[in-house]
């Protein structure tokens, strides 16, 4: 009687995770067409936007490491960790970002908010497993004014480049796991740049977009060493090819002229329309950590990818160049004690970690670099193993020169991870 209660109550408990399926799949529909809260950065002006995706709220907290891998939380920047789950995993993951733009004359605040991804997890016995999601890439939303004695020009632009993947993982054996991930790249970007000479109704205006898609292929290894019975060290590996995505570049030059206060278009000057490629670059990144299950780990990553051949058919001034990124990572958590009764604190995830990124991106010869502490806490159900994650960045980026401006810069992420477990077999029918 015993185990049919307990079964009875399991099964009613997973009716409520299909609820969050639907959710799901309908949110993936309306994230792909309603767009969103832009990167407001003038670093999202050069390339294919800003960074949107650095990882889950779990790692972000860590300073990006993706190398600590558990039963509850799906890494979703390493394929090969889904092996290790043993609860139906969805994860999605909200960000708020707010940059102190700073350049030799002036100050300014900006912000943006944006659902940051979201996943989900399916383990299937204790070997196998898959996942799949969608994330945004990069995104564009600068608006740029540039004024002086003859006119006003001003860059506008939008847009962004978003990944839709389906991964699966292997355990070969309990040390030893390894993962594929498929990642389809789409999305686009607008730009228009607006010439206003003083003192008069005419002016031009240039329209630019480009629309691309693209496919790529991520591998991935994760092997645990156990030193005892409770410490561990981890080891993991990542591979992402170089590809190509297809893309159709359009450029609009019209002439404009005021006509009874109504804008019309006086003249197209130009009107063309290529088609051409876009990058994937490869990608490699590696990492270890310490730890002792339930309670404690520290770890640390290196990430290189190659963008020094990088070239964008949408804007390619001489003052930008790429030379490959590299990033180094350190972080890790601990928990105070993770099945206490009476203290809620106890059972808290402290998360702490912190960053330095050579962008790869080169303005004026001087490389752009962004580096930045991180924190924050995972918190846990009162009932159930399902968890809130909220994640801290204190960040740099870039300096302050003639040409140059410097980001100070605060993202606060919010996630929320939810578990449940398919596939149990009733005692009683």
């Amino acid at each position: 009687m015993e185990k049919y209660q307990l079964t009875k109550h399991m099964n009613r408990k997973h009716m409520k995770i299909y609820p969050f399926i639907v959710i799901f799949f309908i949110s993936i529909f309306n994230f792909s067409v309603r767009a969103q809260d832009a990167s407001p950065s003038p670093y999202s002006f050069f390339g294919m936007g800003d960074p949107a995706f650095q990882g889950s709220v779990e790692n972000i907290s860590m300073g990006g490491i993706n190398i600590l891998s558990d039963s509850l939380h799906y890494s979703i920047n390493s394929p090969a960790s889904l092996s290790r789950l043993k609860f139906i995993n969805f994860n999605m993951g909200m960000n708020n970002r707010f940059i102190h733009a700073e350049t030799q004359t002036e100050q300014e605040w900006m912000s943006a908010h944006n659902v940051s991804y979201f996943a989900l997890a399916i383990p299937f016995g204790k070997k196998y497993a898959i996942g799949f999601g969608l994330l945004p890439v990069n995104t564009s939303g600068y608006k740029i004014y540039n004024t002086n004695d003859l006119g006003t020009y001003t860059f506008d632009g939008e847009g962004g480049n978003n990944r839709i993947f389906l991964a699966g993982s292997y355990r070969i054996t309990p040390n030893l796991s390894v993962g594929v991930e498929y990642q389809y790249y789409f999305g686009f970007l607008k730009r228009e740049n607006l010439w206003v000479p003083n003192d008069v109704i005419t002016y031009t205006k240039e329209n630019n977009f480009l629309d691309f898609s693209g496919s790529t292929l991520k591998f991935s290894a994760l092997y645990q060493y156990q030193l005892s019975k409770n410490k561990y060290i981890n080891f993991n590996a990542n591979y992402r090819l170089q590809a190509d995505m297809q893309a159709e570049y359009k450029h609009i030059s019209n002439l404009f002229t005021i006509i009874g206060g109504t804008e019309e278009i006086a003249e197209t000057l130009q009107d063309d329309t290529q088609s051409g490629s876009l990058n994937i670059p490869f990608s490699l990144d590696f990492g270890t950590g310490l730890g002792k299950k339930n309670k404690w780990f520290i770890g640390a990553n290196v990430n290189y990818t190659s963008l020094k051949d990088y070239k964008n058919m949408f804007y390619d001034p001489d003052y930008v160049h790429y030379n490959d990124a590299k990033s180094f990572r350190i972080g890790g958590m601990f928990v105070p004690q993770y099945n206490s009764v009476t203290k809620y604190w106890k059972r808290i995830t402290y998360r702490y970690g912190g960053y330095y990124k050579n962008t790869g991106m080169n303005l004026y010869n001087e490389d752009i670099k962004d580096f930045g502490i991180t924190f924050g806490v995972g918190l846990p159900a009162l009932r159930g193993i399902s968890n809130m994650n909220i994640g801290v960045e204190l960040g740099q980026r870039g300096k302050v020169t003639d040409r140059l401006i410097k980001e100070n810069y605060i993202n606060l992420h919010i996630g929320i991870s939810l578990n449940d477990t398919w596939f149990i077999k009733r005692k009683i029918n």
